[in-house]
């Protein structure tokens, strides 16, 4: 059997250019380490501003359903990631919040405003990741710092509003409620009614 100059031939013929099992091993071990170290972090990223579009939306759909079901009269209370600086004399717990969104209700009795007693409506505050902006009605008014109320009737209507979220510090979104639909629409960029 001749051999090649400078290539030592194991007993199948083959060289020992290529890798071994335990290097090849050793690699895939090593890359799996990274990828477990990777990958919940970047799946963090991802879906945490999925999580929290799940939750605005979803105590939207539910301040329709408790008005709609139990009759009632609701205060859909979106607050701003600024504090309106206009309000500070206002130190009441319900209205001192920022970046925001919870369901309020008006007891006629006390003539206060006091947070929904249902779980799934109670005040929830959204990281710095994921930023209200600001309120808009169809007039075009705007309301960028403080609070924004959205009344839910009795038979689960509102008002038409578009809300301008920010997450990322990049990413520009707009949350449409439609007055006589249950769910918002979730959508990329910042809309306005002018887009009708």
């Amino acid at each position: 059997m001749k051999t090649v100059p400078g290539v030592i031939k194991n007993k199948m013929g083959l060289g020992n250019g290529g890798f071994t099992l335990v290097e090849i091993v050793v690699v895939v071990a090593i890359l799996g380490i990274l990828v477990m170290i990777a990958a919940p972090r970047i799946t963090r990223v991802i879906s945490s501003h999925r999580k929290d579009f799940a939750i605005f939306t979803g105590i939207i759909a539910a301040t329709f359903d408790d008005s709609f079901l139990n009759n009632r009269t609701n205060y859909l209370t979106i607050y701003m990631r600024n504090p309106d600086p206009d309000d500070a004399q206002n130190q009441k717990d319900v209205f001192n919040r920022k970046n925001g969104i919870g369901v309020l209700n008006y007891n006629e009795t006390t003539g206060e405003y006091k947070d929904s007693s249902r779980k799934s409506l109670k005040f929830k505050e959204f990281s710095d990741s994921f930023q209200i902006i600001e309120v808009i009605d169809p007039s075009g008014g705007k309301k960028s710092n403080g609070y924004y109320m959205i009344t839910y009737n009795p038979h689960g209507f509102s008002d038409n509003r578009i809300i301008h979220i920010l997450v990322n510090d990049e990413q520009q979104w707009s949350v449409r409620i439609d007055k006589h639909l249950k769910e918002p629409r979730v959508l990329e960029g910042y809309i306005g009614y002018e887009a009708e």
